[in-house]
């Protein structure tokens, strides 16, 4: 009995130390808000090193705001916890740079019209139900990212998604916070940083090198070197150790030509088809091995020459906000009050507004015309051509040069044009005039269009009786030139690692030339099933039925990414304004530009189609609920991302939306696991029953209490001595 008092007061003993020791950890580790592990494949509950490098680099405080109200809808009411806990990590990660506020404005008026007047806060009605009570409450669900007198405000609908469950309820979850709030510091912090901080914040040796040859320059360019070295002077006193100027002049000496022309491709440059004189006048900004060209050959100034410089500097400098240019075919908007004053017919909307509203959130969008006289400008990170039509010899020399300058393109240019008329819905042919400048390159977008067995249902109105009168209705038709790119579709995981399908709407395939691209890798992106197949006979898409033919399906090309030095179209050419071979020499005017005849590294990518981010297709398609634009809409922000060489952003959005779906399993193994998960737990009973049943048998039988019998034992042995 004192054994087992003795035992009992030592388990007790040290069960009260254990709790005791995990207390006191517990204060020791409390100030330590960085410790933690996930356990999860993708590190879904930990903040990216992208994320980490943007708050380690923050100069100053940004403040966070969080409202949310005590008493909200069940659904949102687990997320506050989520966010806090982000929140927090956000706070100790930026070493105390970012100050994080919890408030509910529902608990003073002060709160409720501070939130209002200063940020544009407002409260969202929800309708809460139980068995003793229904009533709508007015709860807060919102956060703002402050800096200075700059602010981004997330509402209620843009932090959830909502998903139906197949039994009738809905599941709401956060989108991807951590998107959101790293999105809102670099826009308030890094997108509105003066030229002042350039060099304050560039962590690699920026040199300018201006290869050029003095003697040999036609009179027109006579002043660019002075020009130039009056800016690289005005930089270098902003700079200081940071900035190098180097000038080099290849003339006569052919072995340092032909190391100028393997590192840097650059070659002796002409005034046209018809002039012997050659010389050199190249600029290149070096920033930590990643090069980019200056313009030389144009109309110069020393301010003109710095901005150029600052502006291809900033690309390369962390924690600015890029420029994307958007070229389209349509028609510039006139406000419709002016429309009025000038008794013109009403407008079309824009085609493209959704996907440059979206750019718009991690990126300064402006629309560009490739015909201006300057062609694009230097401040523009990266082009987005969508749906060109016709484009003249003057804006396929500027996209061309563009791309010479290093700029990164990308092309969504498809074969066709899809009109939802009256009539029922047709396809007309359009040339986009980059037919010669793309083939040039290696890529041809072919006269054809892609079908697809894998594809999205298109949905056709009808008009149905009923008792109450006619009533149109929907009905879903698979319909193959939508055709549905997942899966095995997605050939580089880099870009499409955050989507779950992307559609391709009445598009055409992709023909790689590898012998034009010689030198330049080709990355496919997206292809189309191997039960896909191609049709040019437009009087067919008015069907929806169709046959998937027994023979040529196969997988087709859709999208591809070009990467290296690309050759300008116009190397050997007259440029546009400048007579042609067959007249005469002395006719010709000479010109204010030179073609830039070789690019350094950049990307160039080109999409067989650009419906998929038409605004009207979307909104035809998407007439019940389905479709695909969010998808197609967040492929083209992944492509601005990997184009502009901003993976940050592109990793940070692929870990919010992780699709955890399970493989697709055959019949016969479908049979197995039923069979194995009712047939081992039986196995196991039997096996556990048998056990115990001969566990009983060894066991001695006890005589019960009161019948006087003893239990019988063995004999004992004889001891031996």
């Amino acid at each position: 009995m004192v054994d087992r008092k003795q035992r009992m007061t030592s388990l007790i003993l040290t069960a009260l130390l254990v709790a005791l020791n995990l207390v006191a950890a517990n204060f020791l580790v409390s100030g330590w808000t960085s410790a933690r592990i996930d356990l999860t494949q993708e590190g879904l509950f930990s903040i990216s090193p992208a994320t980490e490098r943007i708050l380690k680099g923050l100069d100053e405080n940004v403040t966070i705001y969080g409202y949310f109200s005590k008493r909200t809808h069940p659904k949102l009411a687990p997320l506050i916890p989520e966010l806090a806990d982000l929140l927090a990590e956000y706070r100790a990660v930026s070493a105390g740079k970012v100050q994080v506020e919890i408030l509910d404005p529902g608990e003073s008026e002060e709160f409720e019209q501070e939130a209002a007047d200063r940020f544009g806060v407002q409260s969202t009605p929800f309708q809460l139900a139980s068995k003793y009570e229904a009533a709508i409450v007015n709860a807060y669900f919102a956060l703002v990212v402050k800096y200075g007198d700059e602010y981004v405000r997330y509402g209620f609908e843009d932090l959830i998604e909502v998903e139906a469950t197949p039994d009738g309820d809905v599941e709401v979850r956060l989108r991807n916070p951590e998107y959101d709030l790293t999105r809102a510091i670099k826009k308030v912090v890094f997108g509105f940083r003066s030229t002042n901080e350039l060099f304050e914040r560039v962590d690699q040796p920026v040199k300018l090198t201006a290869i050029w040859s003095p003697g040999t320059l036609p009179e027109v360019f006579a002043e660019t070197p002075e020009i130039l070295r009056k800016a690289a002077a005005e930089l270098k006193q902003t700079g200081g150790e940071r900035f190098q100027f180097e000038e080099v002049d290849p003339s006569g000496d052919d072995a340092l030509r032909q190391q100028l022309y393997e590192r840097y491709g650059a070659r002796p440059m002409s005034l046209g088809l018809f002039s012997e004189q050659e010389f050199y006048l190249y600029a290149l900004l070096d920033v930590g091995g990643q090069l980019e060209q200056i313009v030389l050959t144009g109309e110069n100034t020393a301010a003109g020459l710095r901005e150029r410089i600052e502006d291809s500097l900033r690309r390369h400098t962390p924690g600015f906000l890029k420029t994307v240019g958007v070229v389209t075919s349509e028609e510039p908007q006139i406000p419709p009050h002016l429309r009025m004053q000038m008794q013109l017919p009403a407008q079309a909307p824009p085609e493209f507004q959704e996907v440059k509203e979206l750019l718009g959130q991690d990126y300064q969008v402006r629309d560009v015309a490739l015909s201006a006289e300057d062609g694009v400008a230097s401040e523009v990170d990266v082009l987005l051509v969508l749906k060109p039509k016709n484009l003249g010899e003057t804006e396929i020399y500027n996209l061309d040069q563009y791309l010479m300058r290093g700029g990164r393109v990308i092309v969504c240019a498809g074969n066709y044009d899809v009109n939802f008329g009256a009539g029922g819905l047709s396809l007309a042919p359009v040339e986009s005039g980059l037919e010669e400048w793309l083939a040039h390159h290696g890529v041809t977008i072919e006269p054809t269009l892609v079908l697809d067995d894998r594809n999205q249902p298109l949905p056709i109105p009808e008009v149905r009786s009923t008792p109450f009168g006619s009533m149109r209705t929907w009905r879903l038709a698979p319909y193959p030139y939508l055709v549905q790119v997942r899966e095995e579709g997605f050939r580089n995981s880099e870009i499409t690692a955050s989507l779950d399908s992307v559609g391709v709407y009445w598009g055409s395939p992709l023909r790689i030339d590898e012998e034009a691209a010689r030198g330049l890798q080709v990355l496919p992106i997206l292809q189309s099933s191997s039960r896909s197949w191609t049709d040019d006979n437009l009087a067919s898409v008015a069907s929806v039925d169709y046959e998937v033919p027994d023979q040529s399906t196969e997988p087709h090309l859709l999208a591809a990414a070009l990467s290296g030095r690309f050759k300008s179209y116009y190397s050997g050419k007259a440029l546009p304004g400048q007579p042609p071979p067959d007249q005469a020499a002395d006719t010709a005017k000479p010109p204010g530009k030179v073609a830039l005849v070789q690019s350094p590294e950049t990307r160039l990518v080109v999409v067989g189609n650009a419906e998929f981010l038409s605004d009207f297709v979307a909104r035809a398609l998407d007439s019940v609920g389905g479709g695909f634009f969010v998808e197609n809409l967040r492929f083209a922000q992944n492509l601005i991302d990997w184009v502009g060489l901003d993976n940050d952003m592109l990793g940070i959005r692929s870990r919010g939306l992780v699709s955890r779906r399970l493989d697709r399993v055959g019949r016969g193994q479908e049979m197995f696991i039923e069979a194995v998960n009712y047939g081992v737990p039986v196995l196991l009973l039997g096996i556990l029953g048998a056990f115990l049943h001969w566990r009983r048998r060894k066991s001695l039988p006890f005589a019960a209490p009161g019948s006087g019998e003893l239990p019988i034992a063995p004999a004992s042995q004889p001891e031996v001595r």
